[in-house]
């Protein structure tokens, strides 16, 4: 298949996936409110997904790397996180032992399916690698489509039926994603084993990587739970927290289209370094405006952050990834920078505003960055490792 075809159906592909992704989780925390649960459960049932989306990631970069196949399992984990939505939206009673496994699954599996795919897109070619930011831009449009989508169906038809329309976009997604070619896989005479792992963990700059994007998701993580639920807390509506994901993907779009060119100019370090810088910028107004639209015009800030530390983060690991274990090296990565702070920011966060309030706790996010920031610094990029 030629490129200019892969980049057209890419393009299509994150479009309806990203519906598909908007529609299942931009309304979980609503929803978790809607059917009667207070912060504390909602903060012990939201840390689960942490163990699915640790565990999953893991296992399935294992899998696409052994198997020397990404879309198959793209395909296998996309139709269980499909399943796993239409439970959840379905059940609107207040079932604590359900929603703790089905919120679980469908937030786990999010995070799974989303690395997947973006992994497949890194792997296809080095021409589609280095312009992932451009196709990524495409899953914004999506996302900005399916937020305020999500709000409407919500409010039209209820909870029960939204997880029905989520299948039916993931079903168009499948039927898109299966027109794809597979990711390219490094070739090799034995299969891979656990064992060869310990190269990827015991290069230095890896794990360097690793840290400062555990740290950086950590805070990162707080815009998706806390500063959502500082929204509702000062008078916001599920329509404003819709927006909210909608006005965030719309002004992801340029530095989106504008990623290739950027690395080419300052490179994957330069890069990162900004949207930290940025990320604090952030956070430290976040917990100073007090009306649900300064906390969405705030969040527009999405423009200068997300983008530049989503493609930086690709491309790093990607660097730093023995060509054996290039699917390895990016669902491990996010299995920790995505697993760790689902699990530690909704309980840190929980502890911090009951303790000190929504301010203060957003205003110490911000001020954790500084340590991630100089690691940054201190990091040294390497040529691709092989």
């Amino acid at each position: 298949m030629n490129e200019k075809r892969i980049f057209t159906i890419n393009f299509a592909l994150y479009l309806v996936a990203f519906i598909s992704l908007a529609l299942a989780f931009t309304q979980l925390i609503p929803f978790l409110i809607y059917v009667g649960y207070d912060p504390l459960q909602r903060g012990m049932i939201l840390s689960t997904i942490a163990f699915v989306a640790f565990f999953g990631q893991l296992w399935s970069g294992y899998l696409c790397d052994r198997y020397h196949t990404v879309k198959r399992f793209f395909g296998i984990f996309w139709i269980l996180f499909t399943i796993s939505s239409v439970l959840m939206y379905y059940v609107t009673a207040q079932v604590f032992f359900f929603h703790f496994i089905a919120v679980s699954f469908v937030g786990g599996l999010f995070r799974v399916t989303n690395g997947l795919l973006e992994t497949w897109t890194i792997e296809t070619s080095p021409k589609v690698r280095n312009n992932f930011g451009m196709i990524r831009a495409f899953g914004a449009i999506g996302w900005a489509i399916g937020a305020p989508l999500t709000s409407f169906l919500v409010t039209s038809f209820g909870y029960q039926y939204l997880g029905l329309f989520m299948a039916v976009a993931a079903l168009i997604t499948y039927g898109v994603a299966s027109t794809l070619p597979d990711a390219t896989k490094a070739k090799t005479d034995t299969s891979l084993r656990f064992s060869d792992i310990r190269q990827l963990l015991s290069h230095k700059p890896y794990i360097l990587l690793m840290v400062i994007f555990v740290l950086v998701s950590i805070v990162m993580t707080a815009d998706m739970y806390t500063v959502i639920d500082k929204i509702l807390f000062v008078g916001g509506t599920n329509d404003d927290v819709a927006f909210k994901w909608s006005f965030q993907a719309v002004m992801e779009l340029p530095l989106f289209f504008l990623g290739g060119w950027m690395l080419l100019k300052l490179g994957s370090k330069k890069i990162l370094i900004f949207s930290i810088i940025f990320y604090i910028i952030r956070f430290v107004l976040y917990s100073l405006v007090q009306t649900p639209f300064l906390l969405i015009a705030v969040s527009g800030m999405q423009m200068l952050t997300f983008p530049l530390y989503m493609i930086a983060q690709k491309v790093l690991i990607d660097d730093e990834t023995p060509i054996h274990l290039k699917s390895t090296g990016q669902m491990l990565g996010m299995a920790l920078f995505n697993g760790v702070p689902t699990f530690i920011t909704p309980l840190l966060a929980g502890i911090l505003v009951n303790s000190l309030g929504y301010d203060m706790t957003l205003m110490i996010f911000a001020i954790s960055l500084v340590i991630p920031l100089g690691l940054s610094i201190v990091y040294r990029p390497r040529i691709k490792v092989t």
